[in-house]
């Protein structure tokens, strides 16, 4: 692995997935650094939360490479984050749209900031990408594939690049948590998960580690982007409602579920992650999580909610 730490000076930043957890957090940990900020989002409907997070919004089509370097051209963005992968990566008790055509956005990407002079890229994928699915778990197998070719052609090209495998996000900004915050207290019916292992990692520690990339530029390298402690998902699903004083669900019959869900997210529910550590993170990024527990980093959520009057007590 090669990697030079950058002087911390102002830059351009780009950034799909900009209104993901992650992104959000990574937007405004960078503004408070002094960089500026390009953030890629769908329709003009996100524009004032990517406003409110200290960036500037685009809106690229994120397959078309000729609007991508446009983007990031326009911006005068150095460095690129693809964070679009981190969208539907959140607790796996939500639906998600999964995107199988992760590779081909991928290609795009790269193409479009080599044209615009972009010197660095991050790829940001999945932890569970080496997961092997099979039986009642087969639907995810498209998309595992759709993963780990992603991040072969990122390793692959010559742009300066590494790849983060984040475990599942989770922090205030989720979607999927407030989600499932709404259903807990509604006493709504759903699946509470797997006790199979699973990979988590608490939204501004992933940025931290992702602004830790921009300075070191590891190059042409995977990282693993986890907290210090795997749990599954219905363990994780017990802790986000004993903090709140709640049941979690327990498997309900599925004729109860007003809208059934997915072959994709009953497999995603289900599937089995191989354990994986954040020791070579923590050595080649000199980067620790502050949150190092779901526990603690559940715990923080909740506070960040109750001061905004998310959450009602």
């Amino acid at each position: 692995m090669d990697s030079q730490i950058i002087p911390e000076t102002s830059t351009s930043v780009f950034i799909t997935g900009a209104t993901s957890a992650v992104g959000l957090a990574l937007m405004r940990l960078l503004s408070a650094h002094g960089h500026h900020v390009a953030g890629a989002i769908a329709s003009s409907a996100d524009a004032a939360m990517i406003r409110s997070a200290g960036g500037t919004p685009a809106y690229p089509d994120l397959y078309r490479a000729g609007e991508l370097r446009s983007a990031i051209q326009g911006t005068g963005s150095k460095i690129v984050v693809n964070l679009a992968p981190q969208v539907p990566n959140q607790a796996p008790q939500a639906n998600a749209e999964w995107d199988e055509r992760l590779n081909e956005a991928v290609e795009a990407l790269i193409n479009a900031a080599k044209d615009a002079g972009a010197d660095y890229l991050i790829h940001t994928s999945y932890a569970f990408a080496d997961a092997e699915a099979d039986g009642e778990t087969e639907a995810a197998f498209p998309l595992l594939k759709a993963a780990r070719l992603a991040e072969r052609t990122v390793l692959s090209s010559d742009l300066p690049s590494c790849v983060l495998r984040l475990g599942y996000v989770y922090g205030a900004e989720s979607s999927a948590l407030k989600s499932l915050m709404g259903s807990l207290r509604e006493g709504k019916g759903f699946e509470p998960g797997s006790t199979h292992t699973a990979n988590w990692i608490y939204a501004g520690d992933a940025a931290a580690a992702i602004y830790r990339a921009m300075l070191v530029r590891p190059t042409q390298v995977t990282l693993d982007i986890v907290d210090d402690q795997p749990v599954s998902p219905a363990a994780f699903l017990q802790e986000f409602a004993n903090a709140q004083g709640l049941t979690a669900p327990v498997q309900p019959p599925r004729y109860m579920f007003r809208n059934p869900y997915t072959p994709l997210h009953v497999a995603m529910l289900k599937l089995d992650s191989p354990p994986v550590t954040n020791e070579a993170a923590k050595a080649a990024l000199d980067w620790s999580p502050q949150y190092p527990t779901v526990q603690q980093g559940i715990d923080d959520l909740l506070v960040t909610w109750r001061a905004s009057e998310v959450v009602t007590v």
